[in-house]
């Protein structure tokens, strides 16, 4: 389905639902709260909800606190919107809401979208599912204030990898000097996003980093996080958001590992991966039931650490020696 079907069924509904996936990082907040701002410029109402909380270091985003972990009571939805979610799996407990819905709209620009939804709306060339928000404004007519162009800025920036990574296009760049004009100034994005860490952040990086390792070839870098580690250094798990970037930024490495220990489940690890655009990475996240984009996918593994470590340089090294 195409942009065009998104819009129809925003039309056509009153009352709707906006969430997105676990762990959220700044495309899932922005693209949830520039969505809300349009959907509220309709004149209809909107209620973001999402399964975690609003990450400490996204709290400075104005409208952060629309974003609720529960449903306000009374609130009858009749359409739920979910935004970068890959699966209805993803958006965590918020999931048992969509059988409420008369109707689900999946916004999303993963290459691994299942298409759950009713309406679907799938863009893997699309940098962010900020990206494809901004569209939706631009098609409905919608006027872009301020706070909606902070919103789908920052989606897009981190998205990108602050515009280093091959998702961004020269209609990213178009986009960016667009919302540039609504008076955002881009050093002070940039340092409540990347410079605002606390001395225990800090102090988790340096005890991740020590577990670096490179396998023979010099093309699989590996990086782990465990409980202990983030239990020691004080810190939460947001911390280790771009942790996966110094590991990728090595000279001759292909794919990126980071291996980040489960707090509540026993032997399970939530993977990250990242490559440079020689190896497709979402193909690996594929085979242990994740998925994401070709440069940049994640998934679940369970089992011991070291079993774990195994299984993915075993696919890491065989994605290398298939990279085209």
């Amino acid at each position: 389905m195409s942009v065009n079907a998104i819009i129809d069924a925003i039309r056509k509904h009153d009352r709707f639902l906006i969430t997105s996936h676990v762990n959220p990082e700044a495309d899932a907040l922005g693209s949830q709260l520039a969505m809300y701002e349009l959907i509220k410029s309709l004149g209809k109402e909107a209620f973001c909800v999402h399964s975690d909380k609003v990450p400490a270091h996204y709290k400075f985003l104005p409208g952060a606190e629309n974003i609720k972990r529960t449903v306000k009571k009374g609130f009858n939805f009749d359409a739920v919107v979910a935004l970068d979610c890959p699966t209805a799996k993803r958006t965590g407990r918020i999931k048992q809401f969509f059988k409420k819905a008369k109707i689900v709209i999946n916004i999303d620009h993963h290459v691994s979208n299942t298409k759950f939804g009713d309406v679907n709306w799938v863009s893997p060339a699309a940098s962010s599912c900020g990206e494809m928000v901004y569209t939706l404004y631009k098609k409905m007519g919608v006027a872009i204030g301020k706070k909606s162009a902070l919103y789908i800025y920052i989606a897009i920036l981190t998205d990108t990898g602050s515009f280093n990574y091959s998702n961004t296009s020269g209609v990213t760049h178009e986009i960016v000097s667009d919302l540039l004009g609504y008076g955002l100034k881009p050093h002070d994005i940039s340092r409540d996003i990347y410079e605002n860490k606390t001395v225990s952040e800090v102090k988790l990086l340096g005890k991740v980093i020590a577990t670096l390792k490179t396998d023979t070839s010099g093309k699989i870098a590996l990086i782990i996080c465990t409980k202990k580690m983030l239990k020691d250094a004080k810190s939460g798990s947001h911390a280790t958001e771009n942790f996966i970037n110094y590991a990728r930024s090595i000279k001759l490495v292909d794919i990126a590992v980071f291996i980040k220990e489960d707090l509540k489940k026993r032997k399970a690890f939530h993977v990250s991966f990242r490559s440079k655009g020689s190896v497709d990475v979402n193909a690996i996240a594929n085979f242990f039931g994740g998925g994401g984009h070709r440069n940049a996918s994640g998934c679940t593994i369970c089992g011991t650490l070291a079993d774990v470590k195994r299984k993915i340089l075993e696919k890491a090294k065989e994605a290398i020696g298939n990279k085209k």
